[in-house]
């Protein structure tokens, strides 16, 4: 989903925290929001916002972190100001955003990224149920291949002879010996591990917990050490 948005007071802010809201009631997984919020004094690196609409401001940059959106422009569009901004729910879409010259005071942001997740299909591979192995026969198939590579050894046959007659008959006496059922891994993002959720999680829950008693230094300060370990999660992917 695309939005425009201009952020000046709180009302401003309600109703963008209501658009997202409903947003996720419906299911939708890949969010961009763009437009000219009018908030230059916000550091997007460090979430933190200054200056004399410090308060506005802040509220916008805790929304977005609450939504799980990351801003993804950092050229001034307006001239030393970052006025227009592109919220992405999946920053690793991302090819480019880059400014070029408008025909008003601000510049026009070009932001060049996929609109979905391309997913590269595992291969099945197979699997072996070894619970229901006849093993009786796999014995008596093994001990004839001793023997096969013993009197191939002995007429000095090469390694690599040796050993492919040994995989072969292995692989032939466990397929004939061992049901099996072809499995594909799921489809997951691939630097998204088990810690890194639950790091999400917790952080989801220090939101509502600062939103409840107004005290945000806990949740701000593991709302950092979360973005700090997801992008070097996704840096250690490339």
């Amino acid at each position: 989903m695309v939005n425009l948005f201009h952020a000046r007071e709180q009302k401003h802010l309600d109703e963008l925290k209501k658009s997202l809201d409903i947003i996720d009631l419906n299911n939708v997984t890949n969010k961009i929001l763009t437009g000219d919020f009018n908030c230059p004094d916000i550091n997007w690196n460090l979430q933190t916002a200054k200056g004399p609409e410090r308060e506005i401001q802040q509220g916008l940059a805790d929304i977005m972190s609450a939504n799980n959106l990351t801003q993804i422009h950092e050229h001034p569009t307006r001239e030393d100001n970052l006025l227009d901004l592109v919220f992405v729910s999946n920053p690793s879409l991302v090819k480019s955003s880059i400014n070029v010259p408008g025909i008003s005071y601000h510049d026009i942001v070009i932001t060049d990224m996929d609109t979905k997740v391309h997913y590269n299909r595992t291969p099945t591979r197979k699997c072996y149920i070894y619970s229901k192995a006849n093993w009786e026969n796999i014995n008596k198939d093994l001990e004839q291949l001793q023997m096969t590579i013993e009197a191939k050894n002995q007429k000095e046959d090469s390694v690599q002879q040796l050993w492919s007659t040994f995989k072969a008959d292995l692989f032939k006496t466990m397929d004939a010996n061992i049901p099996n059922k072809e499995i594909r891994s799921r489809n997951n993002i691939p630097w998204i591990k088990h810690k890194h959720k639950k790091m999400l999680k917790r952080k989801q829950r220090l939101y509502k917990q600062a939103r409840k008693t107004r005290k945000w230094t806990n949740y701000r300060a593991y709302q950092k050490e979360c973005k700090r370990s997801l992008r070097r999660a996704v840096c250690g992917s490339m």
